[in-house]
């Protein structure tokens, strides 16, 4: 049987994830259907359905997997953490996946992405890049989290608005200018 575990299984979800991606950048979320996503694939309607429920729910899986990847680049801490590293990172995977985030930015009221790099997790890498920033407390810092984290979505949101055509430096730069005096 085709499980999760399954190499074939797991094939099979990551060339319809593919396919979704290509089908975004040709045509809007609400054109695309699962029949033409599985004829592109070339497998049957049934083999999806054992993946999704529906494209929605694949938009929300492809979704949870970026977060993920969020979470991971920002959450771990030490002496070498360079944050502006990890923006350039941050920048480049939203631009290499901007049909994807232009989709997913505007359909969201809950930018999971972005609170994975802000999740309880990565607390202690927060704590020392806010530190360096002059904030100390915790009660400070959830206010600046709240402020960072609608600043950034906003500023995000112009850059898809633009189709990315600023580098991911270029966006690293604009986040630095916002934040004279501060070390990011």
């Amino acid at each position: 049987m085709n499980r999760a575990g399954n190499e074939r299984f797991q094939e099979t979800e990551k060339a319809l994830t593919d396919a979704f991606l290509e089908l975004l950048e040709e045509k809007e979320l609400s054109e695309i259907t699962v029949s033409e996503l599985c004829r592109r694939c070339g497998i049957h309607r049934s083999s999806f359905y054992l993946h999704f429920t529906d494209i929605y729910a694949m938009m929300e899986r492809i979704e949870e997997g970026m977060a993920d990847y969020y979470g991971k680049l920002f959450g771990t801490g030490g002496e070498d953490y360079d944050l502006a590293d990890r923006f350039i990172r941050f920048f480049s995977f939203i631009e290499s996946h901007k049909s994807f985030y232009k989709v997913y930015w505007f359909r969201s009221s809950d930018l999971r992405v972005l609170n994975a790099v802000l999740k309880d997790e990565n607390r202690e890498a927060m704590r020392q890049t806010a530190k360096k920033m002059g904030i100390e407390d915790e009660e400070a810092l959830a206010y600046h989290q709240t402020f960072f984290k609608a600043g950034l979505a906003a500023l995000i949101g112009q850059w898809l608005i633009r189709d990315c055509r600023e580098t991911p430096d270029e966006m690293l730069e604009v986040l630095r200018k916002e934040y004279k005096g501060r070390n990011i």
